[in-house]
């Protein structure tokens, strides 16, 4: 039986690759924050250990937990992160902070204590869940954009490192997804109507609300896909609006691109 572990397991995407792996027959190892989603994922025979990766302490604690029950691991999956929307001058730094300590380097701790399980398992995968983000910023979301950037230069740089390990490693790229994450953004979201920019963050609201996006499954099958096909691919685009995207960047002259973005987002 293979074994996967999962970041952020305890939601949207995460628990939708949870679930799926577990109705393929594999051991999964469910991380998150939630105690009470945890519970439900235990249920359904998967091994869960509450984790938060922004915390070192609690990484060291994964870590422990992993040496003291002599697991073998063949695929990590690191899903958790979130999006801190807001203007680049007027979002406070800490949050930004807070941001990349999230999806950056809590997925950068992660990884370092998993490569050698990955390594006694003879190879395996790692599998980061970044976004189309990750390719393409947009006005109010530069923070959470930069920290997609980071985590696609973060995973070209393993997978070539990890080549002679047998490793290999894949890049998750959705696009809107029907999850809870415009929800959560809201709850840190830097939002000023009265100030320089405007109602530009509601505008942006405005508009994603108008885009149906992919579903939780469909992603997870994209995981489940990377993780299993003999030869996976670097990067994987979910959802058709990823892909629009991701064909616009590619032919559309930046300048234009420019022009493109600023009538979208109503910026005067």
């Amino acid at each position: 039986m293979k074994t996967v572990l999962i970041t952020g397991a305890t939601s949207g995407i995460g628990e939708a690759a949870a679930l799926l792996f577990l109705e393929k027959g594999w051991q999964v190892i469910a991380t998150g924050r939630n105690e009470k989603a945890l519970e439900k994922l235990s249920s359904k025979s998967a091994i869960c250990h509450k984790l938060d990766v922004s915390n070192l302490n609690s990484v060291l604690e994964l870590k422990h937990f992993l040496e003291i029950n002599n697991f073998k691991i063949d695929v990590l999956v690191n899903n958790a992160g979130y999006g801190q929307f807001g203007t680049i001058e007027e979002t406070p730094l800490e949050l930004a902070v807070k941001q990349f300590e999230t999806n950056v380097f809590g997925l950068a701790s992660v990884t370092q204590i998993v490569i050698p399980f990955l390594k006694n398992s003879g190879g395996g995968r790692i599998i980061n869940v970044s976004s189309i983000a990750g390719k393409v910023s947009m006005p109010g979301g530069g923070w959470y954009a930069a920290s997609k950037h980071a985590v696609e230069a973060i995973s070209d740089a393993m997978r070539w490192e990890l080549s002679k390990f047998k490793i290999k490693v894949s890049i998750i790229e959705p696009g809107p997804i029907k999850t809870d994450f415009a929800a959560n953004v809201n709850k840190s979201i830097v939002y000023n109507p009265e100030g320089p920019y405007g109602n530009l963050i509601g505008n942006l609201t405005g508009s994603t609300k108008s885009i149906k996006g992919g579903t939780v499954e469909n992603c997870a099958r994209i995981i489940y896909k990377a993780a299993v096909t003999k030869c996976p691919q670097n990067r994987y685009l979910v959802t058709k609006e990823a892909k629009l995207i991701n064909v616009l960047i590619k032919i559309t002259p930046s300048r234009l691109f420019d022009k493109i973005i600023i009538k979208f987002f109503k910026i005067k």
